[in-house]
């Protein structure tokens, strides 16, 4: 919250002040329109087009705060020589003619913003710009920044260099997404620009966070056929690779070593916005194609060791939402499963494939779950892999992603409804649902998607309780007492609760995390989300297929923390506790209940209903 307020009020102040928090005229009090008129007459610069966006540079000027709050004229950034232009040297030579003609890439824009100047709007009220060189936080040497090192120079990346201005509800809306975010783990967990790999993309089984976890990566993955991973660090900086190692059973992975560049980035404008010729201002969404990924995995200290590559996943051609797919599309999908028990896997002592955060392409494209052998997992009726395709329902060509997220009033915060502080689904932004879900059955109103929200938090945790079992002896390394052991070396025992049923046991805790770091699932893809939760609940209760939920759900008991002796359930969508630490004991009986009453409304059709 802080830092959007902060974000605000940096952005209200650069409506209302100039360049560095409002320059003065110069010593002879002639104003920068004055100071510019010259350059803007009709026999010099008049009819200048922007190589970016095509407009007039002197109408895109004149709309700027340079110009209505006095802040720099033409020659503040051109920094022409003196004389210039003379009337003869554009003919005969003799004059100057000298000027900047890339003021950003020539750092004019420090001589206003920056460090070095301490009263400049953007370093007092705006860290997030300079973060990493400012501040630090909790469990991270240094946050994430605007300005990182290959954006020095490059302020045009994320503005229009003669208009500043007239985008600034778009940045506003940015810095409060998940995208402008420089506190999150996703940008300073782990020094991000270092996680890539120089081997084969459909090879590799180094890591490959670098191509969605910054902008420098992502754009280098998708402007090199999906192919391109390797590490990065800013000009002037040498280049640190860091890569997973062969460690002995038990032991940790060594620490990432360190990158001379202590910059991190966030998702820049850049990076969704590109007009072929390498610049963003124009906001012409970058032209990426329908994405091909490879999911690799190699299980580690297991014997034997399963390796799977070299296997492509093709997504359909979605027009401009093909920039979301490649962040969005997951680091592992169910049937990996299939492939390692093929290639023999042993399931009593292994590591897993992971899906990772925010895979919604898997589940709407039906690319991510795992599905159980014999179940149908083919929706009845869905479209939501087609809204903006074709213009299916009237719902134009952008492809689901730009379509449902974007075409609301504050298209870059990318959130298609509006949450109160508490979380609580108030209103829906989006216009594409109105294509669709009018009138019973389908009509969405913000109280029935909340309802089918806090349906889905319910059912996954349920889903979190049946992957426990209260009867499993104590276990210092299984405090939780999962149904799947965890091991000394670090593997798991995927086949302790239900001997060679273990490919099942780990699909149905692979389709657990993937759900629960999916938390817009239930909305995505609802009656494919609601399958994979059945059948995962319906294995785990008892290591058979046999359509035993409402039961299972209804006799389901909290597991007691064996290091802690209490009992808890946590909400995995919506955050905090549906029951608090505590001792075992009748208090947290009716809001137990409530879950479960909420899980088989939402998962069954309420009580009685069969499978989704």
């Amino acid at each position: 919250m802080l830092l959007k307020s902060l974000v605000f009020l940096v952005l209200t102040t650069l409506l209302v002040a100039g360049c560095g928090g409002g320059s003065a005229d110069n010593a002879t009090g002639v104003s920068k329109l004055a100071q510019s008129q010259k350059c803007m007459d009709a026999s010099c610069h008049a009819g200048s087009v922007s190589p970016g966006t095509g407009a007039l540079i002197v109408q895109e000027w004149l709309n700027s705060t340079h110009n209505t709050n006095n802040g720099a004229g033409c020659a503040d950034c051109h920094e022409p020589h003196p004389g210039h232009p003379e009337s003869c040297a554009k003919c005969h030579g003799g004059g100057s003619g000298v000027a900047t003609q890339n003021p950003d890439a020539s750092r004019k824009c420090d001589k206003c913003h920056g460090l070095s100047h301490p009263n400049d709007i953007q370093v007092r009220l705006a860290p997030q710009h300079f973060g990493n060189m400012t501040a630090s936080i909790n469990n991270s040497t240094y946050r994430a920044s605007y300005l990182s090192s290959n954006y020095v120079g490059n302020c045009r990346k994320c503005h229009n260099p003669h208009d500043p201005t007239t985008a600034m509800s778009a940045n506003a809306e940015w810095a409060e997404s998940g995208h402008g975010n420089v506190l999150s783990g996703a940008r300073t967990r782990y020094e991000f620009k270092t996680r890539g790999s120089y081997e084969p993309v459909n090879l590799t089984f180094q890591y490959y966070c670098v191509r969605c976890h910054t902008s420098t990566g992502y754009i280098q993955f998708v402007t090199s056929g999906f192919s391109d991973l390797k590490p990065f660090a800013g000009p002037g900086y040498a280049v640190v690779q860091n890569y997973p190692v062969k460690v002995a059973p038990g032991a940790a992975q060594p620490a990432d070593a360190p990158s001379p560049d202590k910059t991190k980035e966030v998702t820049a404008c850049n990076v969704c916005h590109d007009n072929g010729a390498g610049r963003a201002y124009n906001w012409a969404t970058r032209a990426v194609p329908a994405y091909r990924g490879y999911y690799n995995f190699s299980s580690s200290n297991s014997s034997p060791t399963v390796k799977l590559n070299n296997k492509v996943t093709v997504y359909p051609d979605l027009s401009d939402s093909n920039v979301c797919i490649p962040c969005h599309s997951g680091r592992g999908l169910g049937s990996m499963i299939y492939d390692a028990q093929a290639a023999g896997m042993d399931f009593s002592n292994t590591s897993t494939p992971g899906a990772h955060d925010r895979a919604a392409a898997t589940l709407i494209f039906r690319t991510g779950g795992y599905e159980f052998i014999g179940r149908n997992y083919v929706p009845a009726r869905f479209l939501h892999g087609k809204i903006g395709v074709a213009n299916e329902h009237g719902t134009g060509n952008a492809g689901p992603c730009a379509t449902c997220h974007m075409k609301t009033p504050t298209p870059h915060d990318f959130q298609p409804v509006v949450k109160d502080s508490t979380g609580t689904i108030t209103s829906i932004a989006s216009t594409a649902c109105a294509h669709c879900h009018t009138g019973d059955p389908l009509q969405l109103t913000p109280a029935v998607l909340q309802t089918k929200k806090e349906g889905y938090a319910a059912a996954i945790a349920m889903l979190n309780v049946l992957k426990t079992d209260s009867t499993l002896p104590a276990n210092p390394l299984n405090p939780s007492r999962s149904k799947v052991r965890p091991l000394a070396n670090k593997n798991s025992d995927y086949n302790a609760a239900f001997p060679g049923g273990g490919a099942n046991t780990m699909g149905a805790f692979f389709n657990a995390s993937l759900l629960q770091n999916e938390p817009c699932a239930f909305a995505h893809t609802p009656q494919y989300t609601k399958r994979l939760i059945y059948d995962s609940i319906d294995w785990l209760n008892n290591g058979v297929l046999d359509n035993d939920v409402e039961a299972a759900i209804n006799n389901a008991t909290l597991a007691v923390n064996s290091s802690t002796g209490k009992v808890s359930l946590s909400n995995p969508i919506m955050g905090g506790n549906y029951i608090a630490a505590q001792a075992p004991g009748v208090a947290y009986a009716a809001a137990f209940a409530k879950v479960k009453a909420d899980a088989i409304n939402w998962l069954l059709g309420g009580p009685g209903g069969g499978r989704p």
